[in-house]
């Protein structure tokens, strides 16, 4: 993976995760799944302080089970986090939207060509 690359996602990752937690309630264990489904590499490393440092921040919320005898937790997004979602749409700048459509309606084409 490349210098861009790493930068891109590393910028995108913490609202990825937090729509992630918006559409459905997921365990770190789905968002590492659906990660490597798409030969993406994500390692608990990454994830968990991530996971953490949304919740202290009051974006996610976290529900524990006891499912087969094991411990999962399950995070979800807050209304804190939906806003914070809302008001990141209202906040990146036109330039940077224009870019990002732009950019990711041209990968899409030529990934269907």
């Amino acid at each position: 993976m490349d210098e861009m690359t790493k930068y891109l996602e590393r910028g995108l990752f913490r609202p990825y995760v937090l729509w992630k937690c918006s559409k459905s309630q997921v365990s770190g264990t789905d968002l590492l799944d659906a990660e490597r489904m798409h030969q993406h590499v994500l390692s608990p490393g990454k994830l968990y302080p991530v996971l953490h440092k949304l919740m202290s921040d009051g974006l996610l919320t976290e529900e524990t089970r006891v499912e087969h005898g094991k411990v999962h937790k399950y995070y979800r997004t807050t209304r804190n986090g939906v806003s914070a979602l809302e008001k990141l749409k209202t906040d990146l700048g036109p330039p940077m939207k224009d870019f990002l459509v732009e950019w990711l309606r041209e990968n899409i084409e030529s990934a269907v060509i």
